[in-house]
Formats: structure tokens, sequence, C-alpha cells
């Protein structure tokens, strides 16, 4: 990943609505997929290549003692989550502005993009 990508991943992410998040929410996180730089930003923020045992359980690899340990490089479709209308926050935190479907989609797209430059 170079300065160019980690830039325009961090332009696209700035276009998330803000959520006041009230940190109850971690049984909703689970593995998912991601995009390859952003899977990069966690394991170099981590300093270690994170595994989930998903035959004991399928909590997400990154939460500790309920928190997300990645929460500042979390990948994109972690931050849609309570952002897009079709996937509210089951402890009730509402954002500035909801998302729709497409929206989320749009920004979704974009990470991928910016994953598919050279």
């Amino acid at each position: 990943m170079n300065q160019r990508q980690l830039k325009a991943i961090e332009r696209i992410y700035s276009k998330v609505p803000r959520l006041e998040c009230k940190k109850k929410c971690a049984q909703s996180c689970g593995p998912i997929f991601m995009e390859k730089l952003e899977w990069e930003r966690i394991i170099k923020r981590l300093g270690f290549e994170p595994k989930a045992d998903i035959e004991k359980t399928l909590d997400c690899p990154m939460l500790k003692d309920g928190l997300c340990s990645v929460y500042t490089v979390r990948p994109m479709l972690c931050r849609l989550f309570g952002i897009v209308e079709s996937m509210p926050c089951p402890e009730g935190c509402v954002p500035e502005r909801w998302l729709t479907k497409q929206e989320g989609y749009d920004l979704l797209n974009q990470i991928r993009a910016v994953g598919e430059w050279k």
C-alpha cells in the first residue's frame, strides 16, 4: 500500500457520517470480508495477523474486552454498521445522517477501486 492509496482511503472514510457510539454492540461483530488494503492496515496497526477461530466462535478476532482494538483503522464495512438504514445499531445509536443501501455500496466500491490502483 502506498501513500497515495492511504490518503485516498482516509478521504473515502471521511464521507461516512459520524455516529455517537455507545460501545455496546460487540455482539454484532464477527469475521467479515474486507479489502486487502484494509487488512494490511489492521496488520500494521496490531503488528501481527489476527486469526479467527470460527470453529469456536464467530466473534471478530479484533475484539478485546468487548471493544474494537483497531477502531481507528476499522474497515469500511464496520464503519457502515449503524450508519446504513438497512444495518441499524441494535443499541439505538443514530448517525448524524442515515445512508441508503446504495450509498453504502458506493463507499465499499470506492475502497475496492483504491485497492486496484498500481
